[in-house]
This record gives structure tokens, sequence and C-alpha cells, in this order.
């Protein structure tokens, strides 16, 4: 028996593993923590594919119900009055400028012929004015018409949707009455579009008459005025607009097909962004766009020497005292809310930016003094401070995974440490410096409360011909836009789904972002054996 019970038990080394693995409730644990690492990595793909899908199917319908709206807006007659409104609009500068250099002017005789002048200015667009005001009002019936239209027609679908599915006999015989009530007939835009098409060319020979008056009256100008050249030079431009304009207006069509690619156009290459309208709503993606680059480019000029010289000193140079103090004071403005932040911007950066712009010896620097203590550069100033923790970190991280034979190996080659330093670390850590750059961009352009709080919200291009100065003018961004206005327009309208459409770009931007984070860190990265 002895043989047999000796044979039938097991190895005593099998025996220890098998008494050395521990188990939970039957599973192992290693199992068990890898599971658990793989659902969480599961989830967070889970998140961004519904986030994803959330702003597509929010956004989707955005392109044919702006469409629909651009074809209204032509058919009823008000894009051929913008035509001629757009240049006619330049008058009012004029004038302004007209009625400054009056102001400024102690010439008596100059005086009288620049009063004349601005008389002349309001009195001769007054015809073409009357006849455009008077298209104005058709024109905007007849969308008005058309919106009631449209808007009756979908609460009359939705009802009769509601009662093909009931099943109460009089409920149903309710919802087919009030569904018959608010039928209405289409627009008959053909017949509506008819009393603009003839009074064009009456609005035309106004416009004429208008530009022979004005290049009467330039001609009367006195000389040696800065103001006054400035309108001298600016009314040929404004002219030849005009005329550009009527013929324009000649040409246009009531009744040409919008296609897809011209409202795809209008939203991403728009310069204005108009809501709230009783006109017309443009949904301009530019003048956004423009703001949120000119003020992350800001951010990220100020924050890169920052950023990458501290995680230099701090690395390489820095005792371990100092290191203790660095670094958690860097981090920790992390913790800072946005919003505390933001009113630093507003109550210290905007005024203490616009009191040292009015310095007497710095008003060599291009937009100096200020117009606005809320701008671009106060945003991109505190943007800058917000980044600069993750491109520290990241940073420093670079630096700290260069290999150490590198180091040995200049040291070897008697190299100081300077040299070492700027010819062997930072060229070697290259990859991660670049990536953190990126990623700190990334992070400044999905920043929402500091810019809607200081960047100044003016909805419009800046004006690039003012040079380096372009960035102390006020601007709009994309996450602004979405912040500002998203809880103050109905859902499913055209202004909610420009919004989605808006958070779809700026999350395609984000994704681009850190996709070339990634790729400029594989290119840089050391071939591997």
């Amino acid at each position: 028996m002895a043989p047999s019970e000796s044979s039938s038990r097991p190895p005593l080394r099998s025996l220890i593993v098998r008494t050395r693995k521990r188990t939970v409730l039957g599973f192992d644990p290693q199992q068990i923590i890898k599971h658990f690492f793989g659902a969480n990595a599961s989830t967070a793909v889970i998140v961004l594919v519904l986030i994803m899908i959330f702003l597509v199917r929010e956004g989707i319908d955005f392109l044919p119900t702006y469409r629909r709206e651009l074809e209204t807006y032509r058919k009823a007659g008000l894009e051929l009055c913008d035509i001629a409104d757009n240049p006619l609009k330049q008058q009012q500068d004029l004038t302004s400028v007209l009625r400054r250099a009056w102001a400024a002017t102690t010439d008596p005789a100059a005086k009288e012929v620049l009063s004349d002048a601005e008389d002349t200015f309001d009195t001769a667009i007054e015809p073409a004015a009357e006849v455009l005001d008077e298209l104005k009002e058709l024109a905007k019936e007849t969308k008005e018409l058309a919106v009631e239209f449209h808007t009756l027609e979908e609460g009359r679908q939705q009802l009769l949707n509601a009662a093909a599915k009931t099943t109460d006999a009089a409920a149903r015989a309710d919802l087919l009455k009030e569904a018959e009530a608010s039928k209405l007939e289409p627009v008959d835009f053909a017949e509506r579009i008819t009393p603009l098409l003839e009074r064009r060319g009456e609005l035309a020979t106004k416009m004429h008459e208008y530009t022979v008056t004005l290049e009467e009256a330039v001609k009367a100008f006195p000389q040696n005025n800065v103001l006054v050249d400035q309108v001298r030079a600016a009314v040929p431009a404004h002219i030849a607009e005009i005329k550009a304009a009527a013929g324009r207006m000649q040409a246009w069509q009531w009744d040409k097909p919008v296609s897809i690619f011209s409202v795809i156009g209008a939203f991403f290459f728009g310069t204005e962004w108009i809501t709230n309208s009783s006109w017309q709503d443009f949904y301009g993606f530019v003048p956004l766009l423009a703001g949120s680059v000119v003020i992350a480019l800001i951010a990220v000029l100020i924050a890169t020497p920052i950023s990458v010289i501290a995680a230099i000193y701090t690395n390489q140079f820095a005792t371990d005292r100092e290191k203790e103090l660095i670094k958690p004071v860097i981090e920790f403005i992390q913790a800072i809310p946005s919003v505390v932040l933001g009113f630093i911007g507003i109550s210290l950066v905007g005024n203490l930016i616009k009191e040292v712009s009015e310095w007497g010896f710095l008003q060599w620097v291009p937009g100096f003094p200020i117009q606005e203590r809320l701008n671009m550069f106060n945003a991109g100033c505190l943007l800058a401070f917000m980044a600069v923790p993750t491109m520290f970190s990241l940073s420093e991280d670079a630096l700290n995974n260069v290999p150490r034979a590198y180091i040995d190996a200049s040291d070897a080659l008697g190299a100081t440490k300077l040299q070492t330093v700027f010819r062997v670390i930072v060229p070697a850590g290259i990859s991660g410096i670049l990536s953190a750059i990126l990623l700190g961009l990334g992070r400044v352009i999905g920043e929402t409360m500091v810019v809607l709080l200081v960047a100044g919200n003016r909805i419009a291009i800046p004006d690039f011909s003012a040079g380096p100065g372009v960035i102390f003018q006020p601007a709009h961004t994309l996450t602004g836009i979405i912040a500002q206005e998203l809880g103050e327009v109905s859902r499913g309208s055209s202004h909610w789904q420009a919004l989605f459409m808006v958070g779809i770009v700026l999350f395609a931007i984000s994704l681009l972002v850190n996709w070339c984070a990634r790729a400029v860190a594989r290119r840089f990265e050391p071939h591997k054996a």
C-alpha cells in the first residue's frame, strides 16, 4: 500500500507552487487586475465614440437646414437687397470721417466746404436708400411668410404622424382636424419676386446718380487735410464697388439653386456670424477660427520658452531643494480654476496692459496705446500661464528619458556641462519637447472660460493690416461661442445645429493636434535594433 500511496501524491515542487498561488473568490488576482485596467481603457474608447456620435447626431442636419434657409434668403429677394446694401453702408463711414475733419479744422472756409460735402453725402444717398428700403420690406415680408409656412408644415407633419400612431378614433380625428386647420398654401416666390425684379433697374439708376454726385463733391474738397485725404482716397474704391454691385444686381437670379457645396463654403469660409437677426442669420466659421488661432499662437509663443527653459534648469541644474520648490509650484497652477484666472484677467491683467500701453516711451510698439483692455493678448497671456504646467512636466519627462549612456559618453569626451545639456540631452529629448508644445497647443485651443471672459468677444476677423498690433484687438473663439450661445438657443434650430458643427470641428482639431504630437514623437524616436 505504501508504494501506491506514494505514487499518487503530487510532487513536492508542484505542491509548493500550487499553495503559493492565491485566488480571490476563485479567480486569479492577476487576471482580475488585467481585466480591470482593460475595462477602463475600453470605457475611455467607448466614451470617446459616444461623444463623436452625439456631436454628429446633433450637427448632421445643419447643412440641409442652412441650405433651406439660404434658398429662402435668395428666393425672397433678401440676397438682392444685400448686394446693393453692403456697398452703400460704406457711405456712413465716409460721412463720419468728414464729420471728424470738420471738427478738427479751424479754417472757416474749409469748415463750410466740409459741411456742404457732408450734406451732399447724406442727401445723395437718400433716393437709392428709399428705393432699397421699399424692396427690403417686400423681401422681408416674403421671408416671414415662408418661415411661417415651414413652421406650420413641420407642426402639421408631426400631428399627422401622431394621428397615424394613435389607436383612439376620437383622438385621431382631433389630430387630423388640427392638422387640417394648420395647413397653408406654399409661398409663390415667382409672383412675390416680380416687384423686386421690376424695380432693380430703378435702384441701379439711383445708385449711379449717387456715384456721380460723389465724384463732383470730391472735387471741391480742401487740400492738405489728413482726414479729408482719407475720404478722397476711399471714394474711388467706394464708387467702383457701387458700380460692381449694380452689375451683380442685373445678373442676379432668384431661382438659381443653392448647392450643398456653396452651403459648405458659406460655413467654413464665411466671414460673418450673425444670429437672432430679423433679416437673415449667417454662420461663418472664419472669424471664430481666426480668433482661436491667434490667441493659441500668442499663448504658445509665451509659454514655450518659459516651460522648456524651466524644465531644462530643473532637470539639469537645480539642486534637490530647488526641485522640491519649483516643481510643486508650477504643477499647482493646474489647480487654479480657469474662472478665477478669468477674473484676474478682467480686473488686473487687462488694466495693467492698458496702463503700460499708455507710457510715452513705449508708443513705438505696434498697437500702443491699446483701445480695449479685453483683447487677444490678454487672453493669450492667461492661457500661456495655464499651459506652462503641462508643457513643463512633459518636457522634463522627455529630458529624464534621455539614456544615461549619452551623458556618460559626452562627459568621457571632455564636454562641459552646458555642452552636454544643449548638444546632447536637449537634442536627444527634442521629440518629447515638441510633443509637449503640441499638447500645450491642444490645451489652450480647448480652453473656454478664460477666453470667454477676457478675449473681448467681438465676432469679426482681426484686422491683420495692423501688423503685430493685431494681437491687441478683441476677438471671439470656437469654444467661447459655444459656451456663450448654446444655453440660449432652441433645441433643433439651425443655430443649435451650427454650434454643434463648431463643436465637431473643434473636436477634429483637438484630435489632429494630438495625432501630430504622437507623429512627432515617432518621427524623432531613435531606431531600435
